[in-house]
């Protein structure tokens, strides 16, 4: 996900005069997965405490979720979704859970990287991240984090101060131009 925004200087050789619009949409659309990767590893977790439940009981936890994390979501038109059962769409529930907690870690350190290569021009950026690259499978994710000089997805203030300058690039472009 980081090698994603790191090559943002090169993205002309594919979109050329769309790279702009490819550069908001992909920085969007990053933004927009969080909440729902959230969701789908706050379900499991509910579904794991709770094995007891109904498939009834875990079709509504997933729709309070949902209204929690994605509250723009409107059913009103689809009894079935709103009843609660977009979760069945998530086959690495069953298959490999807790698979997107992977994703919604790596998707805060490459926001990081996002900042450090595309906001900042930071020179160290690029050995940070061969150096992370490198010790990966050596050292635990806290241990990499450090050894890139990112901030831990865990802190309480991290995703708050990570998503702040994506917000005002994404408010900085005038999408209707795109």
């Amino acid at each position: 996900m980081s090698m994603e925004f790191i090559t943002y200087p090169w993205m002309t050789l594919f979109f050329g005069q769309e790279t702009e619009k490819y550069k908001y949409a992909h920085l969007q659309d990053a933004v927009e997965f969080l909440p729902y990767g959230i969701l789908v590893d706050h379900f499991q977790h509910e579904i794991y405490t709770h094995p007891e439940w109904t498939p009834s009981e875990r079709k509504q936890a997933w729709r309070e979720l949902e209204r929690q994390y994605t509250p723009d979501r409107d059913y009103s038109e689809n009894a079935a979704l709103d009843s609660g059962i977009f979760w069945f769409r998530q086959g690495h529930i069953f298959e490999s859970p807790f698979y997107y907690i992977d994703y919604t870690i790596a998707q805060v350190v490459a926001y990081q990287f996002w900042k450090r290569f595309n906001v900042d021009h930071d020179e160290q950026a690029w050995p940070d991240y061969m150096a992370m690259a490198k010790a990966g499978g050596s050292q635990t994710l806290l241990q990499l984090i450090q050894t890139g000089h990112l901030a831990s997805p865990f802190e309480p203030s991290t995703l708050a101060d990570t998503l702040k300058p994506i917000q005002a690039a994404l408010d900085a472009v005038d999408d209707q131009a795109l």
